[in-house]
């Protein structure tokens, strides 16, 4: 058996792989799972409080944070 037919066998291993994920993905027992899957991004995030206002707070302060961070980076950087 030469590289060639390796070769061959490899890529026709590779085409079938591809032609299964292709006929899996677009497959109608899969469609209602991968429906609600592309869904997902768009579901409302239940942080556990339903005021906004500390929802904002919090976020206020991770950006605060990563701000303060970066300015002390940036001072060892100098150093």
């Amino acid at each position: 058996m030469n590289i060639g037919i390796l070769q061959g066998i490899g890529t026709i291993l590779a085409m079938a792989a591809f032609i299964g994920v292709c006929v899996w993905a677009w497959s109608s027992k899969n469609k209602q799972r991968f429906d609600e899957a592309a869904q997902l991004p768009f579901m409302d995030d239940d942080l556990g409080t339903d005021n906004p206002e500390i929802n904002n707070s919090q976020d206020t302060q991770d950006t605060q944070d990563t701000q303060d961070s970066q300015e002390d980076q940036g001072r060892q950087d100098h150093e």
